[in-house]
């Protein structure tokens, strides 16, 4: 999710450009609007949904929140442009069998895509790939890497 043309607001986008998708991971840029690529996210029947986007937080760095930690009173504030988040979650957990994580970082600038957002999504990107090479890309094993790269 994001806007291209808001500097830090291309974290996800950038992502969706930059990963490989294979057999494992299919990739879909939803843009400023999630709720119009639902049912194409439904048809693929995943076992894992990331969401990637700015997040307002207090402090810098990335958060990974999974399944009903999303809707839980997290510090964090995650909406989509034209729907609550928990709406989303709610319509695809109803929908498919699929995990649902969101893993979010702060912005640093909406004037240009910032080094420090760049370095985080470069190293999500490496994550995601090499364990996909290594056919290693499970849920256990992604949200373990995940968590502990991203402290």
């Amino acid at each position: 999710m994001g806007n291209k043309e808001r500097g830090d607001d291309a974290f996800g986008p950038y992502i969706v450009e930059n990963i490989q998708e294979t057999d494992n991971i299919k990739k879909i840029d939803c843009n400023l609007y999630p709720e119009n690529y639902l049912n194409k996210i439904i048809d693929l029947h995943p076992d894992l949904i990331i969401f990637l986007d700015t997040i307002k937080k207090q402090d810098s760095g990335a958060v990974l929140l999974k399944n009903k930690e999303i809707l839980q009173g997290s510090p964090i504030s995650i909406s989509t442009h034209n729907l609550p988040f928990s709406a989303i979650y709610h319509y695809l957990k109803e929908n498919t069998n699929a995990h649902i994580w969101f893993l979010g970082v702060k912005p640093y600038s909406y004037e240009r895509l910032s080094d420090e957002t760049i370095a985080i999504a470069n190293r999500i990107i490496d994550i995601l790939n090499s364990l996909d090479k290594q056919k290693n890309l499970n849920i256990i094993r992604t949200y373990e890497t995940l968590s502990t790269t991203l402290r």
